[in-house]
């Protein structure tokens, strides 16, 4: 039986990763309420959860039995050990600074624990030393030339920028820039701190590993980037849900779901193209996405109407420039042949 089932794992590796995906997060989907409500043993389940891309990717690549180059396990424990450092510093800088709440003894023994699969996942995706030597997110291309990691970075922030201009151009009366949290180096402090957590723990780690990092290149063996965006973006808002339920959003309204994938649809594409422009780096994608969340936490008031359109437009453009309705070539360094 567990034969059979690798075996279908292994041949179907796209549909395994939705599942396998879903099966984590919405497992665990209940400790995102739990973490709010003040029970924060329940930490690194939801740690466990945010992780469930990532964590489906990494399960799959490893029973695919794709190897990467062997690493010393000295090495390779340090640099594991690195990671944990790294991921839980983040943790406590985002917990200080933009929580802005107080850092104790046990909270750090808490934060420790929980981030052991998060530096794990660091280790495997973002280091040339993994741990576990039976993995590979194929293509193996975690890093990007600094070029398209600083565009990466930049996307986002920019349009959020132009939108809240159009804005204002509406409404002489909109305002600009007045909730800002801090002013020069705490503000400096606060993006770094913000965008730091939102890397390792969400979005460039826990989410971009697998939808870009697995999903994408294995969907264009077969699709245009165009139409593997539009499949990762149909899957990808519902996978939020016990998130966006913990968080208080509508969840029960049709509104509130329009709304989601009118705003994630375009958010998607964007992050494709990241991936693939930047010839497949994993980085560029998270670094897109975390400072997307960052910047859009950051620049409020925000018009939601005004920012889809902003993306949709910017969306048409990339579409239109890179022809990306037309597949890409099978040896592109962001596409992945699925052997079975």
């Amino acid at each position: 039986m567990i034969k059979t089932v690798a075996r279908w794992i292994t041949s179907h590796q796209v549909a395994a990763f939705f599942i396998i995906t879903f099966l984590i997060t919405w497992g665990l989907g209940f400790s995102y309420r739990a973490v709010t409500e003040g029970k924060y043993l329940a930490l690194p389940l939801m740690f466990l959860a945010t992780c469930g891309p990532a964590l489906a990717g990494i399960l799959i690549a490893s029973l695919a039995g794709i190897e990467r180059p062997p690493a010393g396990k000295r090495m390779a424990w340090l640099a594991f050990f690195l990671s944990w450092v790294v991921v839980v510093l983040a943790f406590i800088a985002n917990h200080w600074i933009v929580n802005r709440g107080s850092v104790t003894t046990p909270l750090v023994i808490l934060v420790a624990i929980s981030a052991l699969p998060v530096a794990l996942i660091v280790n495997l995706v973002y280091t040339h030393f993994p741990v576990v030597r039976r993995f590979q997110l194929s293509p193996l291309r975690p890093g990007g030339s600094p070029q398209w990691i600083l565009i990466a970075f930049l996307i986002f922030p920019v349009l959020t920028v132009i939108s809240m201009l159009i804005c204002r151009l509406r409404d002489p009366q909109f305002p600009l820039f007045i909730n800002l949290p801090a002013t020069g180096f705490g503000l400096a402090g606060w993006i770094a701190a913000k965008f730091l957590s939102q890397f390792f723990y969400f979005n460039g780690t826990g989410e971009e590993a697998g939808w870009r990092g697995f999903a994408l290149p294995r969907l264009q063996s077969r699709v245009s980037p165009l139409v593997a965006g539009l499949i990762l973006a149909l899957v990808w808002v519902p996978w939020h849900l016990f998130l966006w339920t913990a968080e208080g959003r509508p969840v029960m309204t049709f509104s509130f779901w329009v709304s989601s994938y009118l705003l994630h649809i375009p958010s998607c594409i964007i992050l494709c193209w990241c991936y693939n422009r930047s010839r497949g780096s994993i980085v560029a994608a998270g670094v897109a996405h975390a400072s997307a969340n960052t910047f859009t936490a950051l620049f409020q008031p925000l018009d939601q109407k005004i920012m889809e359109i902003t993306l949709f437009v910017f969306v048409a453009a990339i579409v239109l420039a890179d022809r990306m309705w037309k597949r890409l070539p099978g040896e592109h360094p962001a596409v992945q042949k699925i052997i079975t």
